[in-house]
């Protein structure tokens, strides 16, 4: 009832939040449901806490009642359910909001090959999409293995303006209480993703990343010829951020970046260190960049912003400031 009065007409932003617990959770998916109607200004929306994901032609009826959505936050859940009709409806959801705009995947998991099939359902007119997972160190073994790394390249797509797939570290503050069982919250640092995953992802970017202007691919491993081409196949780039792998240090990808960066404003390098830098720092190496590597790589860029960190830890983050390099505290 909420909706239909005259003051809800003009809402444009709608939040959805579970809270729903997980012993009603089960049995609430398949029951009844009905979806209100809602005020057609509404273009902005977020759904968020749905850990077991929604019943079968929720997200359907919801789109429905969305027709003017262009922006859509997805945050906390297993978006497509767990089973064959909740990801048939997911994937319907997606391709009905035909004018989105923005796509916002956070913490949100799926069975194989779901996210290759919202890439196939997503808007032609999709500008800014983003990925992004929250590193998890009480299941380091296996949380690499739950991301959907296999299917992102299909996400990269011509028409992007913005990307972002990323892998950040938890907030070490996360965790008020000590649990010995829980080592969420105190260790630090992230695992990346590698290989073939890797290079499927820069072969498509290369292919169809030219209209980027903010990149993000601090999700997977680069070598240094890759981000070479990278910065070659996007010229337009304002803001990047990628994760390197470090032989002995910083050089080969400064030396790479170097005259490359053109109009890029705001720069992030994730190392991922090799044995040789891994053993120099063991001994006291310096983790970070000195002012005057900075500024032989500015040299003939837009550079205002550069961080660096080694798998999110030792970060240090740089800023230019009347001709100068200051760094941040």
């Amino acid at each position: 009832e909420s909706f239909t009065t005259n003051h809800a007409q003009g809402l444009t932003t709608l939040i959805l939040t579970s809270d729903i617990k997980l012993d009603d959770y089960q049995p609430m998916l398949s029951q009844p449901f009905s979806v209100p109607k809602l005020p057609p200004s509404i273009t902005t929306l977020t759904l968020e806490l749905f850990s077991l994901g929604y019943p079968p032609g929720f997200l359907q009826a919801l789109g429905q009642a969305l027709p003017n959505l262009k922006s859509l936050t997805l945050y906390s859940q297993l978006f497509a359910g767990t089973t064959q009709e909740s990801q048939d409806d997911a994937v319907v959801f997606i391709k009905g909001a035909a004018q989105l705009r923005e796509l916002h995947v956070l913490d949100v998991f799926a069975p194989p090959g779901v996210f290759k099939r919202i890439a196939g359902a997503l808007a032609p007119g999709l500008g800014f999409l983003e990925v992004c997972y929250t590193y998890r160190h009480s299941d380091a073994a296996g949380f690499l293995g739950t991301l959907p790394v296999k299917e992102v390249g299909d996400l990269v797509r011509e028409g992007l303006v913005a990307l972002t797939v990323s892998i950040g570290a938890p907030d070490a503050g996360a965790v008020e209480e000590e649990d010995e069982d829980d080592v969420e919250g105190t260790e630090v640092g992230v695992r990346l993703v590698g290989g073939e995953e890797a290079r499927a992802v820069v072969k498509r970017l290369v292919g169809g990343g030219k209209g980027l202007i903010m990149l993000d691919v601090t999700m997977f491993e680069l070598r240094v010829e890759e981000v070479k081409a990278l910065l070659g196949a996007c010229g337009k780039l304002r803001v990047l951020s990628v994760a390197v792998l470090l032989g002995n240090g910083w050089n080969a990808v400064l030396e790479v970046m170097k005259g490359r960066l053109e109009g890029v404003e705001a720069l992030e390098i994730v190392g991922v260190p090799g044995d040789d830098f891994v053993e120099k720092l063991k001994a006291g190496g310096v983790a970070g960049l000195t002012e005057e590597a900075l500024g032989k790589l500015a040299e003939g860029s837009k550079l205002k912003s550069v961080k660096t960190s080694i798998l999110r830890t030792n970060g240090e983050h740089w800023v230019q400031r009347g001709g100068s390099w200051e760094k941040m505290a």
